[in-house]
């Protein structure tokens, strides 16, 4: 018997290999949330190259617009498999991190030309999406539905706790924060970190469907074909969708979709302005001694919620649905906003704020795929949640610019690279404060319309 099952191997072969599978994807994970370290080596990138924070702030949409690309990578992954994606990962990834740790050796030429380094970050977050799909869909696919929120959660502790420890090799192991060395050595770290971990996901990740399972696939396609002559065409249908998945002319046709599409679209925005401006909130009010141990808080309390809500989801489903505790994540994020808004002049308060903000990324980000995959067809996860992705990082883009642009317009010199005070961060907080709302506003109405929905489901049974 090989290392790969296949249609002669044991059950207990593919069980074995679905767990290893998983293994990897945790890793594949944990490379991915490097993602999220941007705000650690920002200064890094201002002081170098003497970037206004409008400047630096596309540079980070940009990476998250590549991460939003998600369709792209989500539908390459639905059509070719875990293998080819993964491969994808490697060439995309490696060549972004390899140009960005070049761009040291030529400061003078990049430093007029902050576009084009943004476009490597953009790739860097495309690159690094294709490992993403890879380890999430793969895994939701390969276990059963009853554990889906344990095994999304659980792969989103490590795309979330992720970030405190390369911000912790940054900040102690690496060295001063500020300097180009820090920032060089960094990128490259990157660049062998992905190619590894992407081509061990080529080597171990597939879909490892059990004997069994094969054998029920062959069974339905045989009695469809049996029945073709004699079923009507909307009963053809409704059994192809179950083998391959809804076709995106239905999708786009269901109002659900839009409206919790759109809720995850703004609730992700107010996380990721929140992350991305940390420290640049705590330079502000001359707080940045701190910084090595504030960005270490949101990784850290959304890894803790990660790993518990998925088990909690899943025991709790019939009970408490889903999208009451991803309401429950916008909630999070409002809290977050209100205290960074009012309050950001005191540390207790920035960092009670930033709890808040690492429960709703966990909350949201660890229940979201897991409702996208139920709502609509697991199937077609890598697409669906891909739409998802994209539309995130187009509201993040215009969130991230609009603080950035605020925080520019507040210095009190134009020409300086850093500001002071509250006034430099609170209209930028403010912008991503209103996005949590309407994202709560929505779940709301998504929770409310399902919940009709159902009821007159059961009424019209009975």
């Amino acid at each position: 018997m090989g290392l790969f099952p296949d249609e002669t191997s044991s059950p207990r072969h593919f069980h074995t290999m679905k767990w290893v599978g998983l293994a990897v994807g945790c890793l594949a994970k944990f490379v991915t949330g490097s993602l999220f370290v941007f705000n650690v080596y920002e200064n890094a990138i201002k002081t170098t190259f003497n970037y206004t924070e409008t400047e630096v702030q596309l540079q980070s949409s940009l990476l998250n617009i590549g991460l939003g690309f998600g369709f792209i990578p989500g539908k390459f992954y639905d059509h070719f498999g875990p293998q080819w994606a993964s491969l994808g990962g490697v060439i995309v990834s490696v060549l972004a991190y390899t140009l960005l740790w070049s761009t040291t050796k030529y400061v003078s030429f990049y430093q007029n030309k902050s576009w084009l380094m943004a476009i490597y970050f953009f790739l860097s977050g495309l690159g690094s999406v294709f490992t993403y799909m890879v380890a999430l869909n793969t895994n939701v696919i390969n276990f059963d539905e009853k554990h889906r929120g344990k095994i999304v959660g659980l792969l989103n502790a490590f795309f979330a706790g992720s970030p405190s420890v390369f911000a912790a090799i940054y900040y102690h192991v690496i060295g001063d924060p500020a300097s180009t060395e820090s920032f060089t050595t960094m990128m490259l770290m990157f660049a062998i970190s992905f190619g590894i971990t992407d081509i061990i996901c080529m080597i171990f990740l597939r879909i490892y469907t059990k004997p069994n399972e094969l054998m029920e696939q062959r069974e339905l396609q045989t009695n469809i074909s049996m029945e073709e002559s004699s079923s009507t065409c909307c009963d053809e249908v409704t059994k192809t969708r179950k083998i391959e998945g809804t076709p995106l002319r239905d999708l786009l046709r269901n109002v659900d979709f839009y409206i919790f599409t759109l809720m995850f679209t703004f609730a992700s925005t107010v996380g990721l302005v929140y992350v991305i401006a940390l420290t640049q909130t705590t330079d502000a009010m001359n707080f940045s001694s701190h910084d090595p141990d504030v960005v270490l808080i949101v990784p850290i309390t959304n890894a803790l919620i990660s790993v518990c809500i998925g088990t909690f989801s899943d025991y709790f489903r019939d009970r408490l649905p889903r999208l009451t505790i991803l309401i429950a994540g916008c909630i999070s994020f409002v809290v977050c906003q209100v205290l960074v808004v009012s309050l950001a002049d005191g540390y207790t308060w920035i960092v009670i704020a930033t709890i808040f903000c690492g429960i709703g990324v966990g909350l949201v980000w660890s229940i979201s795929p897991t409702i996208m995959s139920e709502f609509f067809d697991v199937a077609d996860l890598g697409r669906n949640w891909g739409i998802a992705l994209f539309l995130g990082s187009l509201m993040g883009l215009g969130a991230q610019e609009s603080f950035g642009a605020f925080y520019d317009a507040a210095k009190k010199n134009p020409s300086d690279i850093y500001c002071n005070g509250i006034e430099c961060v609170r209209r930028g907080h403010a912008v991503a404060l209103a996005s949590g709302i309407v994202a709560v506003i929505l779940g709301t109405v998504l929770l409310w319309k399902r919940r009709n929905s159902n009821q007159h489901r059961f009424e019209s049974f009975d």
